[in-house]
């Protein structure tokens, strides 16, 4: 911890205060360290942090507020740390508050980097809680450098910096926020090097799982957040990765612990549960990859053409099938495009599987709901690979009662994966606190009997419900339907889903339709 520095004196880090804390009395430290050290009482006092939130529309529940306070603490003495909250809890919403505050003043700028699938999401989330941060996407083939002039907020990918670098590199940020920071958890990947190069006073991680593997990724979590920290990827190995790793070092563990601490915020499900409603649900956008896109583009085209056509020549009413198989087809390609082109994966798959692990990992039981066979075929497969073991359910099911008693009991089993129709009734499974709603149904009564499956007597715990909505296809348009007209799926589809009701040809124009 002291370094001798070739003169009549010692240099100690920053960040080894809370480290020597124990071995030094007050009246001995020198005024420097005392003012160093009210920064590790501070961080003791988040509660009593003077940090107003700003005006945005959420109200924020009290472990929220305690994470938005704890953010400022660090933003307000310009040092970085990782926000590593259970999935679900609103890591999202408590990074958008520090953004909202930072820009209250004018002219500054925030890079907010992510996986590609999380892009519309990020965008949807800062219009829905934040609308008056401007905000913009710097992604894609036609990425627009202009966008850095006119917005406050960029919303950008992994992938983007690291072919954008050169770029990038010039600019100075005020605050940079990396959502799922476990993407430069490899300190060697071009990935990693391309994020460690870019300039911010503030800097700030979100994860559900800042360390999955070995502790080289938490030299790199740091290595981005407070780059002084833990000096080179040498000298950590030797005072902490190796002893800890290879010898089970108590103290070297006890050591990292200290000097950790103040930079790691995390909350799981059980701690906060008293702050939380019963149920919370939460919509998922996801935009298509370019082979799914062509593919969709390509039908909906075909069927709006063909449609229109019939509506012109036959009438409204004996288009009936033809606008019925459509809106089939168009959900199909959402989901599993696979089934009419096995060489095309949906976007969603990746994200759910993603998610699901995360879920696993922190200890919770998944159910996965889906329209379709292939779905089904497609998601186990992923689990498959992913060694998470499963059980799965359809129509052809015999023993269902005791696949339903095989998850509730048995711990080796995290995820539930089945047909809507076939677990949406008649089910208890209260072992479950996480569900996936991967292709919406019309009828939304039919969402939310599946949901209840795990949201019922019995469940001790919040659930947590998240629908995946692939933007710009149909399920995006049936969503904005449901939200602005609130009887048109009654309209639109009977319950059992399989004839059509009334359907205007400006609902056909706008489902349909660019």
């Amino acid at each position: 911890v002291f370094k001798d520095n070739g003169k009549s004196n010692v240099k100690i880090s920053f960040f080894d205060l809370p480290i020597i804390d124990d071995l030094i009395e007050d009246k001995v430290l020198a005024n420097e360290i005392k003012k160093t050290r009210s920064f590790y009482r501070g961080i003791n006092q988040i509660e009593s942090y003077d940090a107003p939130l700003p005006m945005i529309n959420a109200t924020l529940r009290e472990y929220q507020e305690y994470g938005y306070k704890w953010l400022s603490y660090l933003m307000d003495n310009n040092l970085g740390g990782c926000l590593a909250d259970d999935m679900g809890l609103g890591k999202t919403l408590q990074a958008i508050a520090l953004i909202t505050s930072l820009h209250k003043v004018n002219g500054r700028k925030s890079l907010i980097i992510m996986p590609k699938s999380l892009i519309y999401n990020w965008e949807s989330e800062i219009k829905k809680f934040s609308p008056t941060l401007k905000c913009g996407i710097y992604y894609g083939n036609f990425r627009d450098r202009a966008i850095f002039d006119e917005v406050e907020a960029i919303i950008t990918t992994y992938g983007t910096i690291r072919n954008d670098v050169e770029y990038l590199k010039e600019m100075k940020f005020d605050l940079i926020v990396l959502d799922e920071s476990q993407n430069i958890k490899n300190v060697n990947a071009q990935t990693t090097k391309a994020v460690m190069l870019l300039e911010a006073k503030h800097r700030l991680a979100l994860s559900g799982t800042p360390i999955e593997n070995n502790l080289g990724e938490l030299y790199s979590l740091f290595r981005f957040l407070n780059p002084s920290m833990f000096g080179t990827i040498d000298e950590f190995n030797h005072h902490y990765a190796n002893p800890i790793q290879k010898e089970n070092d108590k103290e070297a563990i006890e050591e990292l612990k200290k000097k950790i601490y103040p930079f790691i915020l995390r909350r799981v499900k059980k701690e906060v549960l008293k702050d939380l409603p019963d149920k919370i649900e939460k919509t998922l956008f996801i935009g298509m990859n370019a082979e799914q896109k062509k593919l969709y583009e390509e039908r909906r085209a075909y069927y709006y053409g063909m449609i229109n056509s019939q509506i012109k020549t036959q009438g409204l009413g004996k288009t009936q099938f033809y606008i019925l198989q459509a809106l089939n087809e168009l959900r199909q390609l959402t989901s599993c495009p696979e089934m009419k082109n096995p060489n095309v994966v949906s976007s969603k798959r990746e994200v759910l599987i993603n998610n699901v692990q995360d879920a696993v990992e922190n200890g919770h039981k998944v159910l996965i709901f889906t329209n379709y066979i292939k779905s089904i075929e497609s998601i186990t497969s992923d689990l498959k690979k992913r060694g998470i073991k499963y059980l799965e359910m359809t129509g052809a099911t015999k023993d269902r009662q005791g696949l339903v008693d095989l998850f509730q009991k048995d711990n080796r089993y995290k995820v539930f994966v089945m047909t809507l129709k076939t677990g949406g009734v008649g089910l208890n499974l209260t072992a479950a606190d996480t569900i996936f709603i991967y292709d919406p149904w019309w009828n939304k009564t039919v969402e939310n009997q599946a949901v209840d499956r795990a949201y019922r007597l019995g469940q001790d715990r919040t659930v947590f419900s998240y629908k995946l909505i692939l933007k710009d296809t149909i399920e995006e348009k049936i969503l904005k339907l449901q939200e602005s007209k609130s009887q048109l799926l009654d309209n639109l589809i009977s319950d059992e889903g399989a004839t059509l009701k009334t359907l205007t040809e400006k609902d056909i124009e706008f489902i349909l339709g660019e």
